[in-house]
Formats: C-alpha cells, structure tokens, sequence
C-alpha cells in the first residue's frame, strides 16, 4: 500500500467518526457565523485616522483582524490535529497497532491529523468568505501565490510543533498543554486582534521569537496590499529558519517518546 493510500485510509476513517456528528461542525460554523459581525461592527469604531499603527495593512481593522482571527485558529487547530490525533489513538488502544503495522510513524502522525486539518482550512475560507461576501472585505490587491507560500512553510512549523506536543503528551501521559500555552502567548504577542507595534518593546522582542508573528505579518501584507515573497523576504526566512530547526526535532522528540512508551509498557491507552 502506497504513502498516499495510506492517508486516505486515515482520512476516510476520520471522516466516518466525524459524520456521526455533524451538528459539532455546523456548531463550529456557526460560531463563525456570530464572530465576523462582532469583528466588523468593532472595526467601526476603529478610523485609520484614530490608528496610524493600522496603516501599513490598509487602515481596515475589519481586514485586520478577521485574517488574524482566521489563520490563528487554524495553525492552532492544525497544531492540535498532530497532538490530539497521536492522542486519540493512544487512548482507544490503537495506536500500538497501527505502530507495529509497515506504516511509517510519520505517516501515522500525518494521517491522524489530516481530517482536523482539513476541518480548520474550511473554517478559516468561510471567515474570509463571510468578510468578502457579507461585509465586502476586499482581496483585490491580494498576492496570493504569497500568501500561499506563507501558509505552505508556516504548516510545516505548526506540524513539527504538533509533533513535539504529541510527543509530550506520550512521555507525560497527559493533555495537550503546548498547545494551550502557545496558543495563549501567540493571542498575547503575535498581532491577532492588534499590530505588534502597539507592545512595549519587551513583548515585542518576545514577539519575534513566536512563529505567529511572521506568519500573520507576511499573510496580511501580502493579501491586503499584494506584497510579493520579495517584500515579505524576512518574515519568510524567518518562518524557514523555525521549519528547519523544530523539524527534526519535532520527529526526534516522537520517536523517542515512542520508544519510551513502547519500554515503559504505555504505549497501549490510559
């Protein structure tokens, strides 16, 4: 069995689960559904004249924070895949299975998060279709193979983090608590809701060493005042540079807490 006919068995077993209970996703898009009007009428109270912090990204605060809202939730929701799906076969028993099966354990990790995935894409397009659609968001100016390339090396980041949260929750038996935290500080520094220049200049520091940032800087630049991968040079090397180091780390972290587990005997659920 190929790699590929291999994450679609994990595809389609996931969305089988998922099926059984679908008023959970309407629920979720729902929630979508009440967040956008919250952000548009907030952003009315915003002039660009009242903000100049929001003038590189157009004055819009609507624009502004719906693309963060939007792309936040879903790099945390993909990190949350990697971690929570390691987890559920963990603790329905499987995962020792599947381990001892010819299936790769990065294909393991992989398969088991790409539903969740694909479930925080689909929400993140109907955050932007709601602004465009409903309240008129322009893209017209958007860079989008840009902004692609953004999100494309920004997954890798999250993954790896997912990766090393799934290999936390292995060794410590536990919930996935670096999602939580990252999720948290990424709120705090990384300009979801404001611009990162608004921080004093310790948060701002900070502010560069968290992942979000860069992603959230060069997504918005480059679909709202089409800056092309040129431009957004630095925040895309810098999102490289996090990719290349929390990689391997992130598959050296599950491996070894795999073999912990298998030594240890807990590898089985909990």
């Amino acid at each position: 069995m190929t790699t590929a006919h291999q994450l679609w068995a994990f595809v389609k077993r996931d969305y089988l689960l998922a099926s059984s209970s679908r008023l959970t996703f309407a629920w979720q898009l729902m929630t979508i559904v009440f967040a956008a009007p919250t952000m548009y009428y907030l952003g009315r109270l915003i002039q660009p004249a009242a903000s100049p912090d929001l003038r590189p990204y157009g004055g819009n605060y609507f624009a502004f924070v719906i693309i963060g809202i939007a792309f936040s939730g879903f790099f945390s929701a993909m990190m949350a895949a990697w971690a929570s799906g390691i987890r559920n076969e963990h603790l329905g028993g499987t995962l020792d299975a599947v381990l001892v099966s010819p299936v790769p354990l990065l294909t393991v990790a992989t398969g088991a998060s790409l539903w969740s995935t694909f479930v925080a894409a689909v929400q993140t397009a109907v955050y932007l279709l709601v602004g465009r659609l409903v309240f008129h968001l322009s893209f017209g100016e958007a860079n989008i193979a840009a902004a692609a390339a953004t999100v494309l090396v920004t997954m890798v980041v999250f993954a790896a983090l997912g990766m090393i949260s799934s290999a936390l929750i292995l060794i410590f038996r536990s919930g996935d608590a670096l999602t939580g935290v990252l999720a948290g500080v990424s709120v705090l520094v990384a300009g979801v809701f404001y611009p990162t220049t608004i921080l004093s200049a310790p948060l701002q520091r900070i502010s560069q060493w968290v992942p979000l940032t860069h992603t959230l800087q060069a997504i918005r630049l480059a679909l709202l005042r089409g800056a092309g991968i040129s431009a957004l040079w630095a925040e895309i090397t810098a999102l490289l540079l996090f990719a290349l180091l929390l990689t391997p780390l992130g598959f050296v972290s599950l491996l070894a807490a795999v073999s912990t587990a298998k030594r240890f005997g807990t590898l089985i659920g909990h």
